[in-house]
């Protein structure tokens, strides 16, 4: 479900931001955030303050989280140094190496679903390092 932050939060914003947000984490995981208040359960705010992140909102716009005294304080339309299909793509990506196939066209709603449902395929199968070490049969 999608919703609107607005100054009803007691926030600074340049404009509204759709939520969920996606994030695209230091290890080039990307992340779905569902609403304004779910944002410091999920990321440290020095991390935030540090910019190792990359935030979109709902639609792929770019996002400055900001942060004052350990909250956060507002969101800023920014535009990223990727985009959020590139980072989707990277993302896709990294499943991939593990063996699990993303098709990355479509909506970001679309194309988390997907990620998803990959994801889900990758429980319990091997490891990177279980299937490196594993013995070999004779």
């Amino acid at each position: 479900m999608k919703s609107h932050i607005n100054a009803s939060y007691d926030c600074t914003m340049d404009d509204k931001a759709l939520f969920p947000l996606y994030v695209c984490l230091d290890d080039g995981e990307v992340i779905r955030i569902e609403g304004f208040d779910r944002i410091l359960y999920h990321l440290e705010a020095i991390d935030i303050e540090n910019d190792e992140y990359m935030f979109w909102d709902a639609t792929g716009h770019g996002l400055k989280i900001l942060i004052q005294k350990r909250k956060v304080s507002g969101l800023e339309k920014i535009d990223n140094k990727v985009t959020l299909q590139q980072a989707f793509e990277g993302y896709a990506g990294q499943l991939a190496q593990r063996g699990a196939t993303v098709d990355t066209s479509g909506t970001p709603e679309e194309i988390w679903a997907k990620v998803q449902k990959a994801k889900e395929s990758l429980k319990g199968a091997p490891g990177f390092f279980s299937r490196l070490f594993r013995s070999k049969a004779k």
